[in-house]
């Protein structure tokens, strides 16, 4: 009874081992199974890809076969595809040599791939097949290339959720005086960037405004806005007569096609002198207008009250004067007025 027992008892490992066996046998033959493939051939040439397992998993390593058939005659040249794996380290790769049966060649090539753990993609890129057809004297040489393979992966891990243990209650923290004091400077400053930029629309409105009268309207709308600042009355006769005389030049410029404002007086006489449109009489009320101007901007000559309305309404009459004489026209801004309302316009 003792010797049968123990013969049992030495039985019980040997069929431990040979279920063990079996059970790996067959898991691996489903692993097998689970195998990730596509077809990559071309013509007479076939090529089929195999990796195992069928997602990469950065936990274990990926194998890769590469098989090639094709006819006796054509002899195919696969290049070296290290540098072809995107997202893959090569742990070891190997070629079986080719063998010929039924008229075809078959030959394989293996690859063991690590897969890197931050990798966005697993890629085989295209590559280029070479084949030689051996039937002719000349050997004829071809090519194709195969389309990219994308490996699939296990994709995201799930995302980890679940209600908090604990609920927090949030508490108000009263602002200190230097958070305080930096909301106001920011509100200051955002009402002065409001103020600038209301100041600019209502500037940039004006000159859009002026841009469309005509010269003579132009000219009446600068000589009013001159005369609504003042000037005289605040001692400032040199400020007003450069204003003043501006006025006149830039209505010439706009009507007569001078550059009245970027030339001295002389130099705007001796241009004017040679313009159809002036008369020698229109020439010396000019002449006397901006002289007597010049007198005060650059000599130093004192000038009252009674002398810038004088020298006002001369300037309005010659700009009502010519403006009749030419005739309801509408020429174009200046040169330097368009560049300026084009930088003013958005």
């Amino acid at each position: 009874m003792r010797k049968l027992s123990h013969s049992f008892a030495n039985f019980l490992p040997v069929i431990s081992r040979q279920a063990l066996s079996l059970i790996t046998y067959y898991l691996f033959t489903i692993t097998s199974l689970l195998a990730f493939t596509t077809d990559l051939s071309n013509g007479e040439v076939s090529l089929k890809l195999e990796a195992t397992p069928d997602k990469v998993s950065p936990a274990e390593d990926l194998m890769l076969v590469i098989t090639v058939e094709a006819p006796s005659h054509l002899a195919v040249t696969l290049p070296d595809l290290r540098d072809r794996f995107s997202g893959f380290t090569t742990a070891e790769d190997f070629a079986t040599d080719p063998v010929e049966a039924n008229g075809r060649t078959r030959q394989t090539r293996r690859w063991r791939l690590t897969p890197e753990p931050a990798a966005k993609r697993y890629r085989l890129a295209p590559f280029a097949v070479t084949t030689l057809d051996k039937r002719s004297a000349s050997p004829l040489i071809s090519s194709f290339a195969t389309r990219p393979v994308l490996f699939p992966d296990e994709g995201p891990r799930p995302t980890v959720t679940g209600d908090p243990e604990v609920t927090p209650r949030p508490d108000w923290i009263p602002p200190t005086a230097k958070t305080v004091t930096l909301w106001i400077f920011a509100a200051l400053a955002g009402l002065a960037a409001l103020g600038a930029i209301l100041f600019g629309l209502t500037r940039l409105s004006r000159r859009v405004r002026e841009y469309r009268m005509t010269p003579v309207e132009r000219a009446i709308a600068e000589l009013q806005r001159l005369l609504s600042r003042n000037l005289p009355g605040r001692g400032l006769f040199k400020e007003f007569y450069i204003e003043l005389t501006m006025v006149v030049r830039r209505y010439i410029e706009r009507t007569h096609s001078i550059r009245a404002p970027e030339q001295t007086t002389q130099e705007f006489l001796s241009a004017a002198a040679s313009h159809p449109t002036f008369t020698p009489e229109v020439l010396a009320q000019l002449r006397t207008f901006l002289e007597s101007a010049d007198l005060v901007k650059f000599a130093g000559q004192e000038a009252n009250s009674a002398m810038t309305d004088d020298a006002t309404a001369k300037a309005r009459a010659y700009i009502e004067k010519d403006a009749s004489a030419a005739g309801p026209t509408r020429p174009g801004p200046s040169r330097a007025e368009s560049n300026q309302v084009g930088r003013s316009t958005p």
